[in-house]
């Protein structure tokens, strides 16, 4: 395939839909074009990236996240019931899906007994999100809360170093949330995906592991993940994972943001959570040329190449502050670069499941 990329042309129709035109196509195949008309049905834009994968901070929820700081180095449990009664009102109203359910979980523990904290505590990776928060006086905890709501300045604040750890401690905790089943339906898109004993899966942008120990107890001991990320300290977390639960079909890879790093031909899937908005909006066209390739490489013939993504709401169907991108974007891309939809699913408003196969005669150019 051509490096050139030509230009898009957005054609707006009568029928308040976006079409995607090409100048050119650098892609000579008999397959048949997919539909990438997306349906604008308010004033949300395609596409929103914001702070990366951050959440919009408001006001309540900085009262909340202060008033759980006063809990935790006053060992006030008034203050966190206060928030607790914070995060019950704005969950529904502002970020579904956010941190804040996350933040919540810990509000409960602290008013909780010992009974129910145990429940809490019963999955053993709930057990680790919590040991990593708490551990030494919960410093974890009151550091992210501090960063996030920028409560009082810390050294360093606003340096690269800083920008580094915020984003990290809020990946973390966005991702490995314990109540995010309870939003994003985990446990169907992983139904869905019908994963089989003795497959090989790229978790590709992997964070802290939410779905690579997924992964890892369904391939089996014939099986493998690599678990891949450009932060080492989610490789960090994830290797000290293995080694805890003795945990032997999960390797730890970084990549880089041109490769993903996985072999040729070795992969039954590719699997993408919440990324692919990230390389649509801030990699120059070069490097993504070569991120993708390098994906469409590591797949086998038959491989799939899954990707899980933020959906465009519709104001006033759900309250999602995050980054997004409509799927026709992603689909109409990926055929130009030899990657056919096969399936899709949508078990909740802002998030979609893509399943692409390799094109026959891209199969044979990857060879």
């Amino acid at each position: 395939m051509s490096s050139i990329r030509y230009p898009l042309i957005l054609t707006v129709c009568a029928s308040c839909s976006i079409s995607l035109v090409y100048a050119a196509d650098d892609n000579t195949n008999n397959s048949p074009k997919p539909d990438t008309a997306a349906e604008i049905t308010s004033k949300v834009s395609l596409v929103h990236l914001g702070s990366i994968d951050t959440f919009t901070i408001t006001e309540q929820g900085t009262l909340a996240g202060r008033l759980l700081l006063s809990a935790l180095d006053g060992k006030d449990l008034s203050y966190a019931k206060k928030a607790k009664e914070i995060y019950e009102t704005i969950i529904p109203t502002e970020h579904y899906g956010g941190e804040y359910t996350a933040l919540e979980w810990f509000c409960d523990y602290l008013l909780g007994n010992e009974e129910s904290r145990q429940q809490q505590l019963a999955d053993r990776y709930h057990k680790s999100f919590f040991e990593f928060f708490s551990g030494n006086d919960f410093a974890t905890l009151k550091e992210y809360l501090t960063r996030k709501y920028k409560l009082k300045k810390l050294a360093d604040s606003g340096t690269e170093a800083g920008r580094d750890r915020i984003a990290f401690l809020e990946d973390f905790i966005l991702f490995n949330n314990p109540r995010r089943e309870e939003w994003e339906k985990t446990s169907k898109i992983v139904e869905a995906l019908k994963i089989q004993p003795g497959t090989t899966i790229a978790d590709v942008g992997c964070g802290p592991g939410y779905y690579t120990f997924k992964f890892s107890e369904l391939v089996g001991s014939s099986g493998k993940v690599i678990a891949i990320d450009t932060v080492q300290e989610h490789l960090n977390y994830v290797k000290s994972l293995t080694t805890k639960f003795d945990i032997k079909n999960v390797e730890p890879l970084k990549d880089r943001e041109d490769s993903a790093g996985v072999p040729a031909n070795s992969t039954d899937m590719v699997f993408m959570c919440s990324l692919y908005h990230i390389i649509y909006t801030t990699l120059t066209e070069e490097v993504k040329d070569r991120f993708v390739n390098s994906l469409k490489t590591a797949l086998k013939p038959d491989g799939r190449l899954v990707i899980v993504d933020n959906a465009v709401v519709t104001q006033g169907t759900l309250p999602y502050h995050g980054p997004h991108i409509a799927k026709e974007l992603i689909i109409g891309q990926l055929y130009y670069y030899g990657f056919d939809l096969a399936e899709q699913y949508q078990f909740i408003p802002q998030r979609y499941v893509l399943v692409f196969k390799k094109r026959t005669d891209q199969i044979a150019n990857t060879k």
